[in-house]
């Protein structure tokens, strides 16, 4: 395959720096971009550049991708954090709308190819499952309006621009480089990093949310070729078809501590199952068991060691914010 000069943001994070490590082995020229607010630079390989930059700030990413000139994004940089997003709703517009706008603008300009979009099947909300992708998304939290709405904006300007573009919505996906500091999200690392402290870990509700948990090697895979097939225009749901219930994996993991229970999250859907037919067909999806990808998740996390977890301040204080979170709401 041909070199190509590919972007990456957020390419020090989880699923970022898997996905520039796949590229790294295909001898692709890439430049990673990230704050490591999320991220870390344990993560990048000595072979990758990178730049520290917060895309929120126009007039810095631009002059970054005015002069690297790149061929192919995949935008990864985001704040996950879904159940956050009710309590931080700045910092989660801000993050998620903002870094891609300041990022697709800029690559327009310089007549980029390929604009892989890298959201979330919380644009779907509590449709009725499995999610389809032509479905019409409802989201219901603010974390999954903000990824819809970047959707919508990227299919708009490759219409009027001519570039284009494919959307990934990859879900619940876990594995070794999951920050475990991060107490919003990431469950299978924050239960694993609470068993390596001897602690319980929680459980929001009765636990009977409905997931598909997606080992990160599975998801790159497919995430990879969204930036090289024929597959210009489409959308893919990337992830796992087995369902499990919280309190399912939360037995998996075996602990003699358990986990404790707590009210449920506001805006929080019951069932987050999607449909992967197209992704099987076109992108290949292959599944590691929960089992296996548990215990290589576990052999990390062991060889990483405990993590204190970081709390950030909020915007919104609110009796609903879940009471193991322990912050203050920010003075404004």
């Amino acid at each position: 395959m041909k070199s190509r000069k590919i972007l990456v943001t957020g390419g020090a994070g989880f699923i970022g720096s898997h996905l520039v490590d796949r590229l790294i082995e295909e001898n692709h020229q890439v430049l990673v971009l990230d704050d490591f607010s999320g991220g870390s630079i344990a993560n990048i390989k000595k072979r990758v550049k990178w730049k520290n930059v917060d895309l929120r700030n126009h007039i810095e990413t631009a002059k970054i991708i005015d002069k690297f000139k790149p061929e192919i994004v995949f935008h990864l940089a985001a704040n996950a954090a879904e159940n956050k997003a009710q309590f931080a709703p700045i910092d989660i517009t801000s993050r998620n709308w903002n870094t891609f706008i300041n990022t697709l603008t800029p690559f327009i300009r310089n007549r980029g190819k390929r604009f892989v979009f890298v959201s979330s099947i919380a644009v779907y909300g509590a449709l009725q499952t499995p999610f389809k992708e032509s479905d019409r998304p409802e989201p219901e939290d603010l974390y999954g309006v903000t990824k819809l709405s970047c959707e919508k904006s990227l299919k708009i300007m490759s219409q009027v621009h001519g570039f284009e573009y494919v959307i990934a919505r990859p879900h619940n996906v876990y594995g070794p480089r999951q920050n475990m500091a991060d107490p919003y999200r990431n469950v299978v690392t924050i239960w694993m990093n609470s068993i390596l402290r001897r602690k319980p870990w929680y459980i929001y509700g009765d636990g009977k949310q409905k997931r598909c948990f997606s080992y990160i090697n599975d998801v790159v895979e497919s995430l990879y070729k969204c930036g090289f097939e024929k597959v210009s225009g489409k959308t893919f749901n990337i992830g796992s078809d087995k369902i499990y219930t919280v309190k399912q994996l939360s037995l998996a993991l075996k602990s003699p501590y358990g986990p404790k229970s707590l009210r449920e999250r506001p805006q929080e859907v019951k069932e987050a199952i999607a449909d992967h037919t197209l992704c099987k067909r076109i992108l290949g999806y292959r599944e590691t068991p929960l089992e296996e990808g548990l215990r290589k998740t576990w052999e990390w996390v062991k060889s990483v060691g405990t993590v204190e977890p970081i709390y950030d301040l909020l915007e919104i204080d609110s009796p609903k914010v879940p009471r193991n979170w322990k912050i203050k709401s920010k003075k404004r």
